[in-house]
């Protein structure tokens, strides 16, 4: 990768698109003036440099860029690149790109992007268990977090060196580094529930490896309450909305535009996950209609598994389903199983859902050749339809108790529940005709 000047810029350029000093310079300019201007020895107008970028089918904002906002761009794909690698346990090939990025950062004096490739390196030694290193590196990146108020990456050092400390048993360092973590969170406001949780998690830690256990308890408990905050996206998405909000007010627009930044963030991966929620689910779905039922569970796992780690979407609409595929597989151990949490989970007033649960439990009663629960179950459906005032369903629900005493003979009640099902489907066609 290159940096390149204003002149190398417009050369390069121009000799991507075959053009020659000539048909760049039209009549606008010298052949002469434009060969000055690549060599350096000539800067160009404001009007030439847009009569140029025009030409070259290029802006102005590329052409002007500085050496140094080039030297970052370059640092940090080095550096994106060489973390990347050190994830994935590639640690030479990581540390060759770090080194890259480090080249550009001296040379050009980045000095946030030197700090973040020494919290780089340091992380790295800490993989491989080196840690008199890591030590070395975080505090190198620490004297520019500091000098720079970067405050969160202040205290994500802080914790990293803290746990190097629990590492090596060195408790009292580590419960001072998570002191002094704690109270750059506090002093400059930082708000990341997550970064406050890892601080208490750490305490706790420490607490519990001294056999302080009312104080490891203390902060167990602490940390709990952080990441449930966290894990709760709407209420954490308000929050940090609530905070841009209150920073704005105050005329602090550095901190509201980074909360209202942070707010976007959550709320797009909330939008996201509930995406993948209902795309996994339909799935489901589709390939449950098409008669193959490994492949429905697998994507009602994925829309399942994301929809509780992320709280997003309809999780009981997903385990009814489910409940069906197995109930389709004959499996109503598993089916029972499933059905138990939903009933767990399903609110009073949800209606519909228990009419759901109430007729998967009717198949299942009759899979497992159990007719007495079953016709039970079957009219309590009912029942249930009727008084919760689901007209339309009691009605259904009649008319297939209905048929299930045709099926056994027994007319008089059959009789009964078909009339009631007339009868409810004339009231609720009623209804609907008097809302209308």
């Amino acid at each position: 990768m290159e940096i390149l000047s204003l002149g190398e810029k417009i050369k390069r350029r121009r000799k991507q698109l075959n053009m020659t000093l000539k048909d760049l310079a039209k009549d606008r300019i010298t052949p002469g003036q434009i060969s000055l201007v690549e060599s350096g020895r000539s800067n160009p107008s404001v009007d030439l440099l847009e009569y140029l970028a025009d030409a070259l089918n290029t802006n102005v904002e590329y052409l002007m860029e500085s050496e140094e906002s080039q030297a970052e761009k370059i640092s940090l794909y080095y550096e994106q690149v060489g973390e990347s690698c050190i994830l994935q346990g590639d640690y030479e090939k990581g540390q060759r790109y770090i080194d890259n990025a480090l080249y550009y950062c001296e040379k050009y004096n980045l000095e946030y992007r030197k700090a973040m490739i020494y919290f780089i390196t340091a992380k790295s030694y800490m993989y491989k268990r080196d840690f008199p290193m890591a030590q070395k590196f975080f505090l190198s990146a620490n004297v520019i977090f500091v000098k720079n108020n970067n405050y969160e990456q202040i205290i994500k050092t802080f914790l990293h060196l803290a746990n190097i400390a629990l590492e090596l048993k060195a408790y009292h360092s580590s419960s001072s580094y998570l002191k002094q973590a704690e109270k750059v969170y506090v002093d400059n406001k930082v708000v990341d529930e997550f970064l406050m949780g890892e601080i208490y998690y750490n305490m706790a830690r420490t607490y519990y490896d001294v056999e302080e256990l009312d104080l490891a308890l203390e902060y167990s408990c602490l940390a709990r309450n952080r990441f449930e905050q966290v894990y709760n996206d709407e209420d954490y998405a308000r929050n940090l909305f609530s905070l841009a909000e209150e920073f704005n007010k105050k005329g602090d627009l550095p901190n509201a535009i980074k909360y209202s930044k942070k707010t976007l963030e959550v709320y797009k991966k909330i939008q996201y996950n509930k995406s993948i929620v209902n795309i996994e689910h339909n799935l489901g779905k589709l390939f449950y209609e098409l008669g193959n039922l490994d492949e429905s569970l697998k994507h009602y796992d994925i829309s399942k598994s994301i929809s509780t780690q992320n709280r997003v979407g309809c999780i009981n609409d997903i385990l009814i389903d489910i409940c069906k595929s197995y109930l389709k597989l004959k499996n109503t151990e598993q089916c029972s199983k499933i059905l138990k949490d939903i009933e767990n989970r399903i609110e009073e007033h949800d209606i519909d859902r228990k009419i759901e649960c109430k007729l998967i439990k009717y198949t299942m009663f009759n899979i497992d050749d159990k007719p007495e629960q079953a016709e039970s179950v079957l009219i309590d459906t009912y029942v249930l339809a009727k008084n919760s005032g689901k007209l339309s369903k009691a009605a259904e629900l009649a008319m297939r108790v209905g048929k299930y005493f045709i099926d056994k003979k027994e007319e008089e009640e059959a009789s009964y529940y078909l009339n009631q099902g007339i009868k409810l489907f004339n009231e609720a066609e009623k209804l609907e005709n008097y809302k209308l």
